[in-house]
């Protein structure tokens, strides 16, 4: 993707921007600078409406949009424009993305897309028939998605500022395995695996024998799943509501007794980060369950498992063992019968009772021959007593799976990380608050508690409508055909081979992402310039880490780095993952030094920023890239230079060549 120019109509503080970005193959720097409020943000901000859309819902919305200076002249219509290009089949196309916002008869924003790819045009709008809107709207976004998803933009479009809070907790981990998912392509083999999984499952709704019942069991379970879904968002919204409830109960009454309002929201603010802490402190402990549920798997889920299976035959071969070993208990041994024949045979000749000569051993062969069970056939002679009591002692195994608790935990866990968005618009829009009376919380705490009562009863609706549902579909019998069928047994086979494929390829691209993002720390990292030994990342899609070795041996711990430096890591993992991935679009950062120091400063300009991409936009100001000591590094590099200048009388930016009054040979 190269994005050739951008246009803003009345559009924040651009009243009429037509920008050229384009850039020359050799030359992939583009530098706009400009002061603190010059509007460097607000292009930004530009490019990326362009793209995905402003999503204005409301008057006031479009109002805060609206560039001020087009009120003077009537003028109450936003539109942005995005010229670029990108590869489809391998020929390149032409794209013009244009989105316009206006205001209708009832001052409700409206919007219309139009979208010219080399003479072809998709157009939609708010006012589209509904068929035609979702037609015409999936080919725009097709086309965007495969030049650049909004899901991945952020990591492409980006504050530098930003980009060493990534490294707090978990958040690396969470970009690398977004990015491997989908950057690098695995995304798509898990969607495989997951739509093979529901074919999979259609499949065998197809093969009831009875057409109709099948229709009517598929029809119940098409309505179950809509009840289910409904009632799960209604649930989703009560949760969200009673925790807004019970986060404002107490700032609501403080604020109706008419305590010092500023106080009483620093307090609840405070309360805010400690509940959004307390939830990544229930992430990490789950995530330590997890591992030590995998470390002892073959206990926890396998060896059950194989009981299960082999229960029936091991109840056999116990059987067996046990009456073989009852009927040899029964019987005497040779020994003991010669005893008590002796015995007998010698109390009978002291009392005259026996007539003639009696032999001892013809007695004893005679009671042995006697006194013995038939023998039974042991057809488990060949197992030994010590495996015998092996396969007792398996049945006997009451090993309890700990997955369905882990299980619990994960959901319990994924509706409380939900809630952290929530926690923190909260805490900002208690932050607005401070500075001034505003009764806007209290309204907005009243209005919650009616919703929940709506909510409520919703909720109790969808769970009768569910109730009755299985109570029809334990009616039927579904038989499923006993016949082979090979189509059928390779779509349950599908889900299992498109994961092994991504596994696969995780393998081969994380060897490429060490080993270059080891030269380039090597090269960037000032503060471990030329003694990093390794990279190192994990092969667990599920659960992806990311660690750094020194040259010595050690770990270099990613908390312990300081600002500038986690910022250096976070760029260079960055360029590794754009180099490596499926998607090639530009990058744009915002704030380009961020916390830099004066020798990474130095490192960056010179060997991060002009290999980063094939079009790279920095937006900075002349305290990041100085114009007298800066500007020369990367000058053979630049294609082209703008600075931005506000007008604050009318309230207008505009567009200067050169940076700061310096000019590049572009």
């Amino acid at each position: 993707m190269h994005i050739k120019r951008i246009k803003a109509k009345n559009f924040k503080t651009y009243y009429d921007l037509d920008l050229d970005i384009s850039v020359e193959p050799d030359k992939p720097i583009i530098l706009i600078g400009g002061k603190n409020g010059g509007g460097k943000t607000t292009l930004f901000e530009a490019i990326y409406g362009a793209l995905y859309g402003l999503h204005i819902h409301s008057l006031k919305q479009f109002k805060e949009l609206l560039n001020a200076g087009s009120l003077d002249k009537g003028e109450e219509i936003i539109t942005l424009e995005l010229h670029f290009t990108g590869k489809v089949l391998n020929e390149e196309q032409q794209y013009i993305l244009t989105r316009t916002y206006a205001l209708n008869t009832s001052k409700q924003p409206t919007e219309s897309v139009r979208l010219n790819m080399n003479g072809t045009v998709f157009l939609y709008g708010t006012a589209t028939p509904p068929a035609q809107r979702i037609e015409q709207e999936a080919q725009v976004n097709k086309i965007i998605k495969a030049n650049l998803p909004q899901e991945l933009s952020r990591y492409f479009l980006f504050d530098a500022m930003e980009a060493g809070n990534l490294l707090k907790e978990d958040q690396l981990n969470k970009v690398i395995k977004e990015n491997i998912e989908n950057v690098m392509g695995f995304n798509k083999y898990i969607q495989l695996a997951k739509a093979s999984e529901t074919l999979y499952q259609q499949y065998t709704a197809q093969r009831l024998q009875v057409e109709n019942e099948k229709k009517e069991y598929l029809g119940l379970i098409e309505q179950k799943n809509k009840f289910q879904a409904s009632h799960k968002m209604v649930q989703q919204l009560l949760q969200d509501a009673l925790q807004y409830s019970v986060a404002g109960k107490e700032l609501y009454d403080n604020l109706k007794a008419g305590l010092n309002q500023e106080t009483t929201i620093k307090n609840k603010i405070e309360q805010t980060v400690a509940t959004i802490d307390g939830i990544h402190k229930k992430e990490a402990i789950y995530r330590e369950d997890i591992e030590n549920f995998v470390k002892d798997i073959e206990l926890n889920v396998c060896i059950p498992k194989i009981v299960e299976a082999l229960k029936s035959e091991i109840h056999l071969i116990l059987k067996a063992k046990n009456e073989q070993q009852q009927n040899n208990s029964t019987n005497l041994s040779r020994e003991q019968i010669e005893t008590i024949s002796f015995a007998i045979l010698n109390y009978l000749q002291q009392n005259k009772l026996v007539l003639g000569d009696v032999k001892l051993e013809q007695l004893v062969d005679h009671v042995w021959r006697t006194s013995q069970n038939l023998p039974i056939k042991d057809e488990y002679h060949f197992l030994e007593f010590s495996e015998v009591k092996a396969l007792e002692n398996l049945l006997n195994n009451r090993a309890a799976n700990p997955f369905p608790m882990l299980n619990q935990q994960q959901v319990d866990l994924n509706l409380s990380l939900a809630q952290i968005p929530i926690f923190e618009a909260q805490a900002e829009q208690m932050k607005a608050q401070i500075t001034g009376t505003d009764y806007a919380i209290l309204k907005a705490y009243e209005d919650n508690e009616a919703g929940i009562k709506k909510l409520e009863t919703q909720i109790a609706e969808a769970q009768g409508e569910i109730t009755k549902i299985d109570k029809r579909l334990h009616q039927y019998d579904i038989q499923m055909s006993q016949e082979p069928d090979p189509r059928y047994e390779a779509l349950g086979k599908l889900k299992a081979f498109f994961e092994e494929v991504a596994n696969q390829l995780l393998k081969t691209k994380k060897q490429q992402i060490e080993l270059k993002m080891k030269q380039d720390l090597n090269v960037n990292l000032a503060a471990y310039r030329d003694v990093i030994a390794k990279v190192e990342l994990s092969e667990n899609l599920s659960n992806l880490t990311f660690k750094i070795y020194h040259q010595a041996g050690n770990e270099i711990y990613l908390n312990q780095l300081n600002t500038a430096s986690k910022q250096v890591v976070v760029q260079v993992l960055l360029k590794a993952l754009h180099e490596f991935g499926d998607y090639d679009p530009p990058v744009m950062i915002d704030t380009v030094m961020g916390v830099l120091d004066e020798t990474s400063r130095s490192t960056v300009l010179e060997n991060y920023f002009p290999e980063l991409s094939h079009q790279t936009i920095l937006l900075s100001s002349d305290s990041e890239i100085r114009p007298q000591t800066d500007l020369s590094k990367i000058e053979p590099f630049i294609s082209k230079v703008y600075t931005l200048e506000r007008d604050r009388e009318r309230q207008s930016t505009e567009v200067i060549i050169g940076y700061f009054g310096k000019t590049v040979n572009a």
